[in-house]
This record gives structure tokens, sequence and C-alpha cells, in this order.
């Protein structure tokens, strides 16, 4: 079986065995037998040894990564593609995970939800956030539904609304409702919840 090493950084080694795993390992992780640069045949227990070492080291990579905050599958399959990883290597990283309950894409939904909702971001907002980690829609939508009222996104509005009218009082009327208005439609505020906020200025 070929095996190809290459150098991916000053302390990282690339490693390639054609056809069975591929990914990124630590040079001082490298077995002795080895050198850091190689390109020939090798066995195929000395294949499934380096393959093993590989799982080790995504998995290792993945539990720090996820240690650190809520990720989603998304996320921690890009971390692992930027590694080098091959496709075999990521999903049973990220299985092993899940099974471990480390990475839980519903728990991410709700986190990231909860979020925005500090930040008194838009549904809208929320949604194209959700969307954007590829998380399917009926992993998230009971969530959202529990958690963001149409009172609430109401009262977020009208909030928003009198602080940026604060801010821009030097502004004519109409010019401050024409800027208020395309100020909250950006941030993903309905139209009718805009002009009612607005209503309540007066």
């Amino acid at each position: 079986m070929k095996l190809r090493i290459s150098t991916k950084n000053r302390s990282t080694l690339k490693l390639e065995l054609e056809g069975y795993c591929g990914g990124s390992l630590p040079k001082r992780a490298l077995p002795l037998s080895y050198p850091p640069v190689f390109e020939g045949e090798v066995s195929e227990e000395e294949a499934r040894e380096l393959c093993q070492l590989l799982q080790k080291q995504a998995q290792l990579l993945l539990m720090d990564y996820l240690a650190k905050s809520e990720r989603s599958s998304l996320q921690c399959r890009k971390l692992l593609q930027r590694k080098d990883f091959d496709s075999h290597i990521i999903e049973a990283a990220l299985q092993k995970c899940r099974d471990l309950n480390y990475l839980n894409d519903t728990r991410f939904a709700e986190t990231l939800i909860r979020s925005y909702q500090n930040r008194r971001a838009s549904k809208r907002t929320i949604i194209a956030k959700l969307r954007e980690q590829m998380l399917p829609a009926q992993l998230w939508e009971p969530i959202l539904e529990e958690l963001f009222s149409s009172r609430q996104a109401s009262e977020d509005v009208k909030e928003l609304m009198k602080k940026y009218c604060a801010s821009k009082g030097d502004l004519p009327r109409q010019k401050l409702r024409e800027k208020a208005f395309a100020y909250l439609f950006r941030k993903g505020f309905e139209l009718e919840d805009i002009q009612n906020a607005w209503d309540d200025l007066d």
C-alpha cells in the first residue's frame, strides 16, 4: 500500500494512504520508524496502525474543539476537513462524539436561538443563522416556536426602535422614519411590527 508523508507546517505532517485513509498528525506523534518526508510502500499492518493514529488524532482535535463551546456537526466537519482528514475518519469522529453526547445538534440549535434572542435578533435572522449551519428544520422548528413568541418579537422591535430613534434624534421626522424602517428591516423584523413600534413612539 502506498504511503505519502509530507510537511504541512513546522509542527504538522500530512499523511496519505492511497485508497485507505488520510489526515494530519503532529510530528511528535509519527512513529520513529518513519521519516518526516516519505513516499513508498507499507504493509497492511503498518497502514492499519497509521490509520488508527489518524483516527485518534481526529478524535482528540474534535473533543478539544467541543470542550470550548457548543458546535454544530457542520462546524466540526469543517474543522477536520481543514486538517486534511478523509471523510471516513471525519464521520467516525463525529459519530463517536455524538455517542458520548459531546456533539448534539439539537442542543447547539437551542444555544444558538437563545444567544440571538438575548441580542434581540429577529426570528428571520435566527432562522437564517440556523440554516447556515445546515441544521434540518424539523430539529429546530419546535425549539424556535417554544422559545420565540410573537409578543417578545414585538417588544424587541419596540426597544430597538426607541434606541435607534434616540441615537438619531437630530434627523427630520420623515428621514428618521425611513432610516429606522430600513435599519430594522435589515435586521429581519416584519414591516407590520416595525410600523407598530413606530406608532408607539407617538
